[in-house]
């Protein structure tokens, strides 16, 4: 009976034209060339058409692998093999569908990285892993990391993939000195610097603290003007109906494939972002609507769409986590504008109603977090919780 939901889903996905053999975005050779001009920090101009970008490998890699013919470090290319899998394959790599004899990372469902981070993190403005290493640098390397405002301490590669795992796509708690999280790292290496000669960042200053944020597609911008839109959940009932329904499920729980994890991941409830994932904050959400889905027909979704599907996505029931309660606690003022309430610390005399922070127009609430009144009414504090933060025990 599974199967045959699972057949049934996917050719209502094909016949709509909202995707290809593979249900995830997926790169074209020409998104890793540049569209247009960049002048790097050192006054270097890159010029239009350059190729920035080769894919790692991996497929490459597995092959010699597999028949013995790799020249190089065995094990770290095991390591780099492992932790392709763990982002293409989360929940039967490190989840309850493990069968290496190690205990899994996660409870139940859960969604596989690559759901979001397509094509395990090279698809430009799909959340991508261009940049991780470089911005968040490796505490082992001596490297500071960079400071996480919701809780209020640094991050470093380790620690943002930690975290990412623990709020999105189910609660998945890999220990950043564990060796699944190794092999994570080993594939954020090759992504960044690619398996072999001619792969990774094309463009050495891609690489460095400088011009990090001239990648391509390595963040995905807000829409322009986002401040001052409204997004409206009963509308984006009506879209999610007939734009996203036909793959992620009339309710919103995807399809479950069993061994295969979800076919096509949910955007609620079991295995779904908690409450404290990123992309529920609405206007983060949608720009990555925006950028990718539906598939195959991406950019088809206008701002105010994404807006409104988001919106409601974003009230579909779905799992909180303890910590989250703890966001901002420090410093309220510091909260997003768009941070749903009933997450983190509300600041003393906040004037806005939980339905003006989750859907908008944030432009108010923006200034008024800014303003001299949130400031007086909320000094700040030093980051604490009631109990350290561990993977373990969290999970």
């Amino acid at each position: 009976m599974r199967s045959a939901k699972i057949i049934v889903l996917f050719l209502l996905c094909v016949m709509s034209g909202v995707i290809w053999a593979d249900p995830h975005a997926l790169a074209s050779p020409e998104d890793y060339v540049l569209a247009d001009d960049i002048k790097l920090s050192t006054g270097k101009v890159l010029r239009a058409g350059t190729r920035w970008y080769q894919p790692p490998g991996i497929d490459r890699l597995r092959r010699e692998l597999a028949d013995k013919s790799f020249d190089g470090d065995i094990s770290r290319a095991r390591q780099i093999v492992f932790g392709y899998e763990l982002v293409h394959r989360t929940y039967g790599t490190i989840g309850e569908g493990r069968r290496d004899g190690r205990p899994p990372l996660a409870a139940g469902r859960v969604m596989n990285c690559a759901n979001c981070h397509s094509g395990g993190g090279t698809v430009p403005y799909a959340w991508p892993f261009f940049r991780t290493l470089t911005y968040y640098g490796l505490a082992e390397q001596g490297e500071d990391g960079v400071f996480f405002g919701g809780l209020g301490y640094k991050r470093d590669a380790r620690s943002r993939a930690r975290d990412c795992a623990r709020e999105c796509g189910g609660t998945v708690m890999i220990d950043d000195d564990s060796p699944e999280m190794d092999a994570l790292v080993a594939w954020l290496v090759a992504v960044r610097d690619g398996i072999y000669e001619g792969e990774g960042l094309l463009i050495p200053e891609f690489k460095t603290p400088s011009d990090v944020d001239k990648i391509p597609g390595a963040t995905t911008p807000l829409f322009p003007g986002v401040l001052d839109m409204k997004a409206d959940p009963q509308a984006g009932a009506d879209v999610y109906q007939a734009r996203c329904a036909s793959c992620h499920g009339d309710d919103g729980t995807g399809v479950w494939g069993g061994e295969d994890a979800f076919t096509f991941p949910p955007l609620a409830g079991e295995g779904s972002f908690s409450h404290a994932g990123g992309p529920l904050m609405v206007p983060i959400g949608a720009a990555f609507l925006a950028r990718n889905m539906p598939l195959a027909q991406s950019n088809a979704l206008s701002p105010q769409d994404a807006l409104d599907v988001m919106a409601y996505v974003a009230t579909l029931p779905r799992s909180s986590v303890w910590w989250q309660d703890y966001y901002f606690r420090h410093a309220p003022c510091e909260r997003p504008p768009w941070l749903p309430l009933h997450v983190g610390a509300v600041p003393e005399g906040f004037p806005f109603t939980a339905a003006q922070v989750q859907f908008g127009p944030w432009r108010p609430v923006a200034d008024w977090l800014a303003g001299e009144e949130c400031r007086a009414k909320n000094p700040p504090g030093t980051p604490a919780l009631d109990r350290d933060f561990d993977a373990r025990e969290a999970r």
